[in-house]
């Protein structure tokens, strides 16, 4: 009948929410601890009372209906908590992206500091002190190593009996110092008449050096220029010509020519003319 099958889904109703309501604490042992299990917020929940504080319905109607709005008051509580949860976690979010400053002021070592004294004055003159103190000290640890251009004579005076003052010391040391230096110093440049000079040492200088040069430069351009001579072809005659006065200039050569070469030509061919003809007559006679 009708009435039978509006029993049977309450009854099926009741047992369900009843279900639903048993495992709400096993539920809510596991939400996290940033939001409630439910809303604060009132809900036909809030209104609706049954169990032994309530009035018993007075029909199956009304106990149908009071189930009906027990279940949903459940629903839209469930509902508003899945909502807010996004707001939850944004929360957790912008918690985690929170930054910490880990930088360190340019100041930290004279704030240390003040901390550590008596305070006797204010930060600002302390710091301004304290940074002149640690810039004194840092100077008071710098070792010039350099070395000035007058150490060594400044080393040379010290050794000295120092019998003048030092600036005429000095003076005297670097004029002294430049000397030895040119003293040691070696030319090995080369003169461009380095030849001519050795060929005129290398003669009996029966002429100046310079008369000497100009011969030597003369002589020395016409054995380059007969060296890059063009070579005559294969089919040229070669000359093999004796000049007529060889044989005197060959013994004029042999000679101390204490005369000029024409007289001697001139001695030297009368007397060949002469001895041939002494011959001559010896052997004809």
């Amino acid at each position: 009948s009708r009435r039978h099958w509006v029993w049977e889904v309450v009854l099926t109703m009741k047992f369900a929410t009843a279900a639903v309501l048993l495992a709400l604490p096993a539920v809510s042992a596991f939400a996290p601890a940033s939001r409630p299990a439910f809303s604060a917020r009132s809900s036909s929940l809030n209104v609706v009372v049954t169990g032994p504080e309530g009035k018993a319905a007075a029909s199956a109607e009304e106990d149908l209906e009071l189930t009906y709005k027990v279940i949903m008051a459940h629903v839209d509580t469930e509902g508003d908590a899945v909502a807010e949860e996004p707001v939850a976690v944004a929360a957790v979010e912008e918690a985690e992206e929170e930054t910490v400053d880990i930088s360190i002021p340019y100041d930290a070592a004279a704030q240390l500091a003040y901390e550590a004294s008596d305070k006797s004055t204010a930060f600002e003159a302390f710091k301004a002190k304290y940074e002149e103190d640690a810039v004194a000290d840092v100077m008071a640890k710098y070792v010039d190593i350099s070395i000035p251009y007058d150490a060594a004579a400044r080393l040379a005076y010290e050794a000295s009996d120092k019998s003048t003052a030092y600036a005429g010391f000095k003076v005297k040391f670097e004029e002294d110092a430049v000397a030895d230096v040119m003293a040691k110093y070696v030319d090995i440049s080369i003169p461009y008449d380095a030849a001519a000079r050795l060929a005129f040492e290398s003669s009996d200088k029966s002429m100046a050096y310079a008369d000497f040069k100009v011969k030597f430069e003369e002589d020395a351009v016409a054995d380059v220029i007969a060296k890059n001579a063009p070579e005559e072809p294969e089919d040229a005659d070669d000359d093999v010509s004796i000049p007529y006065d060889a044989a005197a200039q060959l013994a004029y050569d042999a000679s101390d020519k204490s005369s000029s070469f024409d007289a001697f030509k001139a001695k030297y061919e009368e007397e060949t003319v002469a001895m041939i003809t002494a011959k001559k007559a010896a052997r004809d006679a």
